[in-house]
């Protein structure tokens, strides 16, 4: 399939009529009428409703909107990363949760070893760089502890993480002391989407203890999960480094949930862990790690790395 017409296809959902995307696209209105239909013809279906105020989407329609468009950031990474292969380009992956504890000192003392090579970082939630890991597109990706993954990716456990109900600072949670996951029962949760691991993970274990979540947005992104506590419109359950941010920090109240936490592992690409910069920046992470313990930001994270077990 050419990924143009799902890039048509895209911009027509948005503006919701074929002539103000055939604009916006630089095409005639006939063109990207003939695209359309061609694509409707591929996938089988029908994806849009015509009128003569535009079109929306058919039920077909919205299920390739909502799912064409992480393939089309794959897509485009994939790209450029095959056009920069010869530069020896290391790519690495981790959760914005570890900027201020991890990531932001790490990449620094990456950048100190001087090596020859273009390096490049995403931050993203687990199930973002859990789809980059098994399309193959990072080198090295620290994402939650998974025990099935891929062999295409060696799985090294580093750090087992707390994790913590965040409100407003008036909601007065208990800083001092860890809580019963039951003080979540009939608070609204900000939370990210199904897909990823953290909101699973929390959601089994509020079905276990018998009540119900209760869900007042969803969203893959951690600043936003943060401002609404931050301002008193829900809760938000996250890992304990995102408490290692000060302007963040005075702004809210937290408390431990008791037994609750996550587990971080490195994952390494295995077609690519032969390589200088793979195995230098992989034993930086290593050596960061270990000191991950004395790190007073990153509140109760116990250290997995070097362990033989997960418990």
């Amino acid at each position: 399939m050419d990924t143009r017409l799902l890039t048509y296809f895209l911009r027509v959902a948005e503006l919701g009529s074929i002539n103000k995307a055939a604009i916006d696209l630089n095409l005639s209105q006939p063109a990207l009428s003939r695209h359309m239909a061609a694509l409707e013809q591929e996938m089988g279906n029908i994806l849009f409703h015509r009128s003569k105020g535009g079109v929306t989407l058919t039920n077909a329609g919205q299920m390739l909107a909502d799912r064409v468009r992480p393939l089309l950031k794959q897509f485009t990474v994939l790209k450029e990363q095959v056009s920069e292969q010869s530069s020896g380009q290391l790519i690495i992956g981790f959760s914005p949760s570890w900027h201020h504890v991890f990531t932001s000192r790490y990449v620094k003392s990456l950048l100190d070893e001087r090596m020859q090579l273009s390096l490049r970082v995403y931050e993203d939630v687990s199930h973002v760089l859990r789809e980059y890991l098994s399309a193959g597109l990072v080198d090295l990706c620290i994402a939650p502890f998974d025990a099935s993954a891929s062999p295409a990716y060696r799985q090294t456990p580093l750090v087992r993480e707390p994790l913590v109900l965040i409100g407003s600072k008036s909601s007065g949670l208990d800083t001092e002391n860890a809580s019963s996951i039951s003080i979540i029962k009939d608070k609204k949760l900000v939370l990210a989407g199904k897909s990823n691991a953290l909101r699973n993970y929390v959601e089994r274990q509020i079905l276990r203890n018998g009540f119900k979540l209760q869900l007042a947005l969803e969203t893959d992104t951690l600043t936003f999960c943060l401002d609404l506590a931050t301002s008193g419109r829900a809760y938000t359950v996250l890992p304990a480094g995102v408490l290692g941010d000060a302007e963040i920090n005075k702004n809210l109240s937290w408390t431990h949930l008791r037994g609750m936490y996550i587990t971080w592992s490195l994952y390494e690409n295995m077609r690519s862990s032969q390589s200088d910069s793979v195995m230098t920046a992989r034993d930086l992470i290593y050596k960061n790690i270990m000191q991950c313990e004395s790190n007073k930001q990153w509140l109760g994270v116990e250290l997995l790395y070097g362990k033989n077990t997960i418990e």
